[in-house]
C-alpha cells in the first residue's frame, strides 16, 4: 500500500476527516473551486462531490489498489455528473497484478476496416483501432476494436467536435480506447465498471456549447371571476356570504385579489368588506309578531340564521362569518 492510500480517509463522512485528509481529498478534485461560464462571462464557483460519490471512489481505490495521487484513478465531474475513471496506466497495472496477463498484440489502425496498418501516418483520423490481449489459459488473444465515431468527443447536438488530444493525436487516443476495451474484456472481474478518460471524452459536451435552455416557470394561477368587483356590489352580509362560498368552491380564496404586487388576497378583501355591510333587513311581519300570534303546532328546529360576529384571525380562518 502506498503512502497516499494510507493517508486516505476510511469513510465519506467529511466531518471525520482530519486537516491532512481534507487537503488530500481537495487535491484529488473532490472539493474546491472552478471557473464556470455563465453567458458571456466567467465566474468562480465552489463545488463538492456528493457523499455517495466519495464513498464509491474510496471503495474503488481499496478494491483496485490504484493510487489516486499518481493519477492512476480519479473522480471527475462532467456536465454536473460525477464519475470514477482510471488512466491507461491504471488499467495496465490491474491486469499485471492479476498474474494472468501475458501481453498484447501491437495496435493496428484502419481507414476502411479491410486494410490494417501498424502505424498511422495520415493527417485524417483513422476509422478504427484494434488490439489483442493475451491472458494465461486463453488459446487466442481477446480482440477489441474501437471506432473513431464511437469515441470522438461531440457537442450537444451530437456532431463530432474533437478537442485537445483528440484533435492533435487522434490515433493514439483511439489506440488507448481499444486497449482499455480489450483489457476489460479479458479481465472483467478486475475491471468491470471502470472506464478510462479517453473512453468517456464523448460524454463531455464541448466547452463552447450553449447552455441548455432553462425550463420556463409555470404561469401563476389566475382568477376565474372578478371577485372584488362582485363583492363591492353586495349590499348585505348574506349576499357576501353566498359570494364567499362561490369563491371558496372555486378554490380562489387565497389568490391575489388584484394584479398589483403584494396586494391582499380574495379572502382578505371579503373580510374587509364584511365589516361595512349590515345584516339583512328584518321584515315588518317579523317586527310586529307577538306571543298572541303563537298557535299550537308541531315544534321543529329552525335553522340558524344569525351568525356570531368575528374578526379575521378568530375562529376558523377559512370560514367567512
Amino acid at each position: 500500500m502506498t503512502d497516499a492510500l494510507a493517508l486516505l480517509p476510511q469513510s465519506a463522512d467529511k466531518q471525520a476527516w482530519n486537516p491532512q485528509q481534507t487537503a488530500l481529498m481537495e487535491s484529488l478534485g473532490l472539493r474546491g473551486e472552478k471557473n464556470v461560464k455563465r453567458g458571456s462571462s466567467w465566474t468562480k464557483e465552489t463545488f463538492e462531490a456528493p457523499q455517495s460519490i466519495v464513498e464509491a471512489f474510496l471503495y474503488q481505490i481499496r478494491r483496485t489498489g490504484l493510487d489516486p495521487v499518481a493519477r492512476q484513478i480519479y473522480c471527475i465531474e462532467r456536465g454536473g455528473k460525477w464519475g470514477i475513471q482510471a488512466s491507461i496506466d491504471g488499467f495496465r497495472l490491474i491486469a499485471e497484478r492479476s498474474k494472468e496477463y501475458t501481453g498484447q498484440t501491437p495496435v493496428q489502425w484502419t481507414a476502411d476496416g479491410v486494410t490494417w496498418l501498424d502505424v498511422w501516418l495520415a493527417t485524417t483520423p483513422p476509422a478504427a483501432a484494434r488490439v489483442g490481449i493475451y491472458r494465461r489459459g486463453f488459446t487466442e488473444p481477446v480482440w477489441a476494436v474501437a471506432t473513431y465515431s464511437g469515441y470522438v468527443p461531440r457537442d450537444r447536438d451530437g456532431n463530432a467536435k474533437p478537442s485537445g488530444q483528440w484533435a492533435a493525436n487522434s490515433s493514439n487516443q483511439l489506440a488507448k480506447c481499444a486497449e482499455m476495451l480489450g483489457l476489460r474484456k479479458a479481465f472483467p472481474q478486475d475491471l468491470s465498471g471502470i472506464y478510462g478518460t479517453e473512453e468517456m471524452d464523448q460524454a463531455a459536451p464541448a466547452k463552447d456549447a450553449p447552455e441548455p435552455a432553462r425550463r420556463p416557470e409555470p404561469p401563476a394561477p389566475t382568477r376565474s371571476r372578478d371577485w372584488v368587483g362582485l363583492a363591492s356590489r353586495c349590499r348585505d352580509r348574506d349576499t357576501l356570504r353566498a359570494l364567499y362560498a362561490e369563491a371558496e368552491s372555486a378554490g380562489e380564496l387565497n389568490l391575489a385579489a388584484t394584479d398589483g404586487p403584494d396586494g391582499p388576497s380574495v379572502k382578505q378583501v371579503f373580510w374587509q368588506l364584511r365589516e361595512h355591510l349590515p345584516e339583512p333587513d328584518v321584515t315588518p311581519a317579523e317586527e310586529t309578531k307577538s306571543d298572541d300570534d303563537v298557535v299550537d303546532a308541531e315544534v321543529v328546529e329552525e335553522p340558524v340564521t344569525e351568525w356570531p360576529t368575528a374578526t379575521p384571525g378568530e375562529g376558523n380562518p377559512d370560514e367567512l362569518i
